[in-house]
């Protein structure tokens, strides 16, 4: 999944310089009918979180997530110990899951 969200971040990082977008530019292009390779990839990062979080091809993400965080409520009023976001506690060495590509703010002048 990391290394899908990182490929998604490169493309959009190198599309928006070459063409000058903001962000929001960049993903109104979804609204263009033909080949998108933006489209591609953001498909292709939906698949992989679709597999770890089991989910039906077809399921509404936003039901589905929704419904998770009913559940993981539940367990925690149960007792149940609930992992927090970010990576779980069975990683060491978090070095190899940071990077420095994140989409960054245009300066004001």
């Amino acid at each position: 999944m990391a290394k899908a969200a990182v490929a998604l971040r490169e493309l959009r990082r190198k599309v928006m310089a070459e063409n000058r977008w903001s962000l929001r530019d960049l993903y109104r292009t979804l609204d263009l009918p033909g080949k998108n390779p933006l489209r591609d990839m953001q498909d292709a990062l939906d698949d992989t979180v679709r597999s770890a979080y089991s989910m039906k091809v077809k399921a509404d993400p936003l039901a589905f997530l929704l419904d998770l965080n009913h559940q993981l409520a539940a367990a925690e009023k149960a007792g149940t110990p609930i992992v927090g976001p970010g990576l779980p506690p069975c990683v060491k060495d978090a070095a190899d899951f940071i990077t420095t590509d994140c989409v960054q703010a245009p300066q004001l002048r």
